[in-house]
């Protein structure tokens, strides 16, 4: 604070201790009763360190600009790819990371380029290679790395060109590496010293140290987030310092074990305006946020050939609707383009068959903000600089998924703040990335928004969970450390990839020694003990049937005292809005209202859907809760379906019986046009509907003549038939007062006058009309509209698995190698007909009057999708069980 009153510039060794400092002034401030003060001059190194080398450039234009963070990772990657003739990175972005940060820790560290190249070992000699390759490439462009910086601290140059120290403080920490250290004792002094637990608790506090045991990783989580939720309820002024290694990893499980316990309305349906007590550190990637991940979508999409996945995605994001009519509209702009759909496009032909679709109803808000972005970004072609192709794309920002920035929340409005600073930065770097074709520009965006952390920023609140092992140099009243067991605490060697481990060693590279990890163990742990009142230090059981021990480090702390509550459980955050929800009357609705005269049913897939489940069949017909059609290369099941239908239409129009088929199977020249002919229609017909493609189609041509031969030699061993009807016009049926439309395949007449129904299919069959509640009452309803001399019902499988006959049939040899049928047990086909049509109006009144029970055959859930409508209760109650499940 004092410093801070000076005016004097206080440096930290890392952004998280910097923005730690910053708000504890900013708090001191209004602890103080002050409303107004000046900005305190809080600065992470590096970024100061960049401060003062632009000021320099400001002096003297012939200073190297210093390269942006993106920059510098796009030229070492450029350097790693050029020289990996041999391709043996299967990551070059890999190897490029480890060589830039094993250049910065040279420089941080002072080992000497010639240290290195001594060794000659084949990573050192790589990357001395690199690193000449690189400092080529700077010198070539007048630059320098950020890492060259720490390097210039160490030249016994002028004063004048060093950075000025003048006004400059630090703050002690372990955090800080050998070459800054000894820059900053020598120009600015001693350290301000850390805050310790008396001045941040008060000198009477009881401190205390525990050490904690977890059963499970998961409830370790649940025992800090509780152990902050009762410092909080106890204190208003807590506030607590947590360590997890590896948030990283683990940044949603630990977000989700925080909510649980100290901000369970957080996701409520409820609108709460307040902010979470805990903050997690280190951000996520850029790229993640909101407008940013809208901005890349569209960009990836306005070049080359889209799949429909990626134009649905981008037409129904958030970022692009002004309300919830407008993403109503594009929601069924969507829905109407799946059904007329290819599986690719370009951009352009997207939005044109959108707009198509969509004539009639008015084409959505979000096609017309696409529309517009779209044609900012089809203007500019061919290679440029990387500032040109930035302010086209800017512009289509603007025009689309950020013309409606006035609805974004503050974090929304950060990230796309943050996102134009480093488009600002990569502007910059014309002369490093040189003239740029789309591609390559948009790749370079793509991987500095995916390397680019971001936090947003909301102030340090009271509970901070950090991933790093450092000195918090503040005092809290609490204070937690996670991985302290006998493997991570000390923390392993972890050496530099591509230096020499000796090397490291030399130079005092505290993770490459066993030693110095020790030793900066026993620093960190005292002064963890001095930063706060109470300090706890945990390990969890690995699980699968290891054990692991606390380190030897900590075996003089004791475990914490019993506090006679039940040990915190890991729980999601929801479960326990569901353990607090009010007690709700319970109200069973499995009636819906009477069908109206003016509805309308989808023919047998209503009483299909009714048959499996009464709620399914009511939400599929009167809801049309149906699954989305998916646009897929080629042609779908559907589609090939309707082919085969229309190719065996065709067919017999021209074969009316088994005479003349059997006379065409012995000319195989006659059956193969007549085949090839046939598959050569209907293909082009369902092209005409939606066309897949040229490849495609002739794909399913020939797939279709081989399927189509295979079944007319089967049909062609049945005893005489003569085809009496194919696929004629649409029939009603009339059950229970309603009408559904149907449209039988093929009716044939045997020689004895007896009459068989066939329907085709091209998947998996089996006799699924049978029983009470069949699943597909299909062949029973077409029986019924045909049943004067009827003794059979088929299924015709034509299918490249196996082309078959399944059936009911009241003879035998009907069909090549079947017998008769067992009927049900009925006594002939026409008393089975009459059970057929009392199941089928049984079904048709259920449906009528709005039966709408969940009550679904054995395996009816199998192939339907709307369980998290109905809330199957057998789905509900195995998940029930799973969540009461007690802890292991």
């Amino acid at each position: 604070m004092q410093a801070a009153d000076a005016g004097c510039v206080v440096l930290a060794p890392s952004v998280e201790l910097a923005t730690a400092l910053l708000d504890a002034v900013e708090r001191g401030q209004r602890m103080r009763g002050r409303e107004v003060w000046p900005t305190p001059q809080v600065h992470d190194f590096g970024a100061w360190l960049k401060e003062q080398h632009v000021r320099r450039q400001l002096l003297d234009a012939s200073t190297p600009r210093c390269l942006a963070d993106a920059e510098e990772r796009e030229l070492w990657r450029g350097v790693v790819l050029d020289l990996d003739s041999s391709g043996q990175f299967l990551e070059p972005g890999g190897a490029a990371r480890a060589a830039r940060g094993a250049r910065r820790a040279m420089y941080e560290h002072a080992i000497p380029l010639a240290a290195l190249r001594a060794y000659g070992t084949e990573e050192s000699q790589a990357l001395t290679l690199w690193i000449g390759q690189f400092e080529a490439r700077c010198r070539a462009l007048n630059c320098i790395g950020p890492g060259e910086l720490l390097g210039a601290l160490l030249q016994p140059s002028l004063d004048a060109a060093e950075p000025s120290a003048q006004g400059v403080t630090w703050i002690e920490s372990p955090l800080w590496r050998p070459v800054a250290r000894r820059w900053l004792e020598r120009r600015c002094g001693a350290p301000l010293p850390a805050e310790t637990a008396a001045q941040a608790c008060g000198a009477n506090r009881v401190r205390a140290a525990h050490v904690l045991r977890a059963v499970s990783p998961a409830a370790e989580l649940a025992s800090i987030a509780d152990w902050a939720r009762r410092g909080l309820e106890s204190d208003a002024s807590f506030r607590a310092w947590i360590s997890i290694r590896d948030l990283a990893a683990r940044r949603a499980e630990v977000a989700d074990a925080f909510d649980a316990a100290l901000a369970p309305r957080r996701f409520s349906l409820e609108e709460s305006a307040q902010a979470a007590p805990y903050a997690l550190a280190g951000g996520t990637p850029l790229a993640e946020h909101g407008p940013v991940r809208a901005a890349l979508q569209l960009l990836s999409v306005s070049s080359g050939s889209v799949p429909f996945e990626r134009f649905s995605l981008l037409l129904r994001s958030p970022e692009l609707q002004d309300s919830p009519e407008d993403a109503s509209a594009a929601a069924r702009s969507d829905t109407l383009l799946r059904a007329s759909a290819p599986s690719e496009a370009p951009l352009g032909g997207w939005i044109a068959r959108a707009h198509a679709v969509a004539r009639e109803l008015g084409p959505p808000a979000a096609l017309e903000r696409l529309s517009r972005a779209a044609a900012a970004l089809g203007g500019l072609h061919g290679s440029h600089r990387m500032s040109r192709w930035l302010s086209v794309w800017v512009e289509a920002f603007e025009r689309g998924p950020w013309s409606l920035r006035q609805r974004w929340s503050s974090a929304e409005y950060q990230s796309a703040e943050r996102f134009r600073e480093l488009l600002a930065s990569l502007a910059l770097g014309d002369q490093t990335f040189g003239s740029l074709g789309r591609r390559a520009a948009e790749g370079i965006l793509e991987r500095a928004a995916r390397d680019t952390p971001f936090q947003v920023q909301t102030g340090v609140p009271p509970i901070w969970v950090s991933s790093q092992l450092t000195d918090p140099w503040l005092g809290y009243q609490g204070l937690w450390v996670t991985g302290c067991d006998e493997n991570h605490w000390p923390p392993p060697v972890d050496p530099m990839p591509l230096i020499p481990p000796l090397l490291q060693r030399q130079y005092a590279v505290a993770a490459a020694s066993a030693d110095a990890q020790l030793e900066l163990a026993e620093d960190l742990q005292r002064r963890w003990l001095e930063r706060a009142g109470g300090c706890v230090f945990s390990c969890a059981e690995p699980g699968e049937g290891r054990s692991i021990a606390l380190s030897p480090l900590l075996t003089a702390l004791a475990p914490p005292p019993a506090s006679g509550q039940p040990a915190a459980v890991p729980q999601p955050h929801w479960r326990a809005q569901h353990r607090e929800a009010p007690l709700l009357e319970q109200l069973t609705d499995e009636q819906a209202p009477p069908v109206e005269p003016c509805e309308r049913t989808r023919g047998v897939a209503s009483l299909r859907a009714q048959s499996r489940c009464a709620f399914r069949g009511f939400a599929e017909t009167r809801l049309g809760a149906l699954v989305l059609e998916q646009p897929r290369p080629g042609f779908n099941d559907r589609e090939r379906g309707e082919i085969l239908h229309d190719a065996l239409r065709r067919i017999w129009r021209e074969v009316r019986d088994s005479t003349q088929l059997r006379a065409l199977l012995v000319q195989p020249q006659a059956l193969a046009a007549l085949v090839r002919n046939s598959a050569s229609l209907a293909v082009e017909g369902q092209c005409a509907r939606r066309n897949p493609g040229t490849r495609w189609a002739q794909r399913e041509r020939t797939r279709l003549q081989g399927l189509l031969e295979r079944w007319l030699q089967l049909e062609g061993q049945r005893r005489f038939f003569q085809v009496e009807q194919v696929e004629e016009a649409s029939e009603l049926a009339q059950h229970a007062g309603l009408e559904f439309t149907v449209r039988v395949d093929r009716i044939d007449r045997l020689e004895d006058g007896g009459r068989v129904v066939i329907d085709y299919k091209t998947g998996s069959v089996y006799a699924d009309w049978r029983g009470e509640r069949p699943d597909n009452p299909q062949l029973p309803m077409y029986g019924l509209l045909h049943r004067q001399g009827l003794i059979a019902v088929a299924y015709g499988r034509v299918s490249a698995a196996q082309c078959a006959f399944v059936v009911e049939c009241a003879l035998d040899d009907v069909f090549p190698r079947k017998r008769a049928t067992k009927l049900e047990g009925m006594a002939s086909f026409g008393d089975l007909v009459a059970a057929w049509e009392q199941r089928i109006e049984r079904l048709a009144r259920e449906f009528a009057r709005g039966d709408a029970a969940v009550a679904p055959t054995e395996f009816a859930c199998r192939s339907c999708r709307l369980q998290g409508l109905c809330r199957v209760p057998s789905t509900l109650d195995a998940l029930a069980n799973s969540w009461d499940a007690p802890a292991a």
